[in-house]
């Protein structure tokens, strides 16, 4: 299928209404987003998660692989062996940029030079909740982080200041303080945090837009889940002005984690249509990867990536999906490296019967499948479950009559 329309590929059919320009009218599309990896810093900071130092590497090389151009490679101030993950990820010369993260803290920053990153993600406090937590005053913000910022940039880094808490800050002084810092220091960008999860994606796209307006230095978005928005809030960020989205692989992070690389990557391609760099083939070999490293068993219903994401047992959706399967689905698996699957079960019809003996290269007639589809649905009826292939033979061969 040529793809003469921006919401219809040869492996995907979204809807045309996401293209009209009176919906597009006030996006800032970007002529390219850059995806900064966090799964190794705020990802590891998931409860009871513990990457190693080959895990890192192992990690890095992967979203190197699939075209992520930033890695988030720790906090090379936690533990020597972060620091030493750092420079193994450096000395393995993979295209992505390699960061670390501090605190405004002077030894954070000599540890991540120490490291031989490429650059730092600089956290600062500017949510007055976290002001109030730290004991801060708006008054000595500026001044702390100007130091650092400074020093860094004076050792060769690449300087983004995070404004932690960004989402919970009043407009005005966060407007004032970056607007200083993009003219008195020698900051590389802002990346402004919904560290709580906790503002709407029209809110959050109204903040970056009134931040793009006011300062010269590109922004970046870092976003959190704990009411489920994390992606959808990047993908204003985005839409708003943003250039820069951090991302977890699974969208594992602390609390109810982070905006899942995967799911933010094909809603900009296929939704939004705006181009991104990332081998979408390899999606869910990356996040088999992360989950067996991290120990975080995914939903089995996870968009994209889950194991059923793209599985079937009722036989009406069978029926239908044989037919034309982008009948049935906006994008065929094997875009994101999934695979389609069918399970049997209570639910099933013919379809389903006729698909698993092709799988399985077995032959039955008209009479002996509707034999199998009824001792199926029995079988499923009375574990409350679907039926396995090894189940699945057994009741084949009763009704060949090959057993009892």
């Amino acid at each position: 299928m040529q793809n003469l329309e921006p919401w219809l590929g040869e492996k995907w059919w979204v809807s045309p209404f996401n293209f009209i320009g009176d919906v597009r009218r006030n996006f800032r599309i970007p002529d390219e987003v850059i995806f900064h990896d966090v799964t190794l810093r705020d990802g590891e900071q998931t409860p009871c998660v513990v990457f190693t130092m080959n895990d890192k590497i192992e990690i890095a090389k992967a979203l190197d692989e699939i075209g992520v151009q930033r890695i988030e490679g720790g906090m090379p101030i936690v533990s020597e062996e972060d620091l030493n993950a750092i420079k193994g990820m450096v000395k393995e010369g993979l295209k992505a940029r390699i960061f670390g993260f501090s605190r405004l803290v002077k030894d954070d920053i000599d540890a991540v030079i120490r490291s031989d990153a490429e650059g730092v993600i600089c956290e600062g406090p500017v949510g007055i909740p976290k002001l109030k937590q730290l004991g801060w005053k708006m008054e000595e913000v500026f001044e702390r982080i100007l130091t650092i910022v400074d020093y860094a940039k004076d050792h060769g880094l690449i300087t983004i200041f995070f404004g932690v808490d960004s989402t919970r800050a009043d407009l005005n002084f966060l407007v004032s303080l970056l607007t200083r810092l993009d003219r008195e220091t020698k900051v590389d960008g802002f990346a402004l945090a919904d560290t709580y999860g906790c503002t709407t994606p029209e809110g959050f796209g109204y903040m970056v837009r009134t931040i793009v307006n006011n300062v010269r230095k590109p922004l970046e978005v870092h976003t959190h889940n704990d009411f489920g928005l994390a992606v959808i809030t990047t993908i204003y960020g985005i839409l708003n002005g943003a250039r820069v989205a951090h991302v977890s692989v699974n969208g594992i992070g602390e609390r109810c984690g982070n905006a899942a690389l995967e799911e933010v990557a094909l809603a900009l391609r296929l939704l939004y249509g705006i181009p991104v760099k990332i081998k979408f083939e390899k999606l869910y070999e990356l996040s088999k990867l992360i989950e067996k490293l991290s120990g975080i068993k995914l939903a089995s219903n996870k968009p994209v990536v889950g194991e059923h994401a793209f599985t079937r047992e009722s036989g009406i959706s069978v029926a239908g999906w044989v037919k034309y399967h982008l009948g049935s689905e906006a994008y065929l698996p094997e875009f994101v490296g999934n695979t389609h699957k069918i399970m049997l079960g209570k639910k099933s019809g013919r379809h389903s019967i006729e698909w698993k003996l092709k799988q399985l290269n077995l032959e039955a007639s008209d009479e002996e499948i509707s034999k199998i589809l009824k001792y199926v649905k029995d079988s499923s009826i009375a574990k409350k479950s679907c039926i396995n292939d090894e189940e699945f033979i057994n009741i084949y061969r009763k009704v060949k009559g090959q057993i009892n």
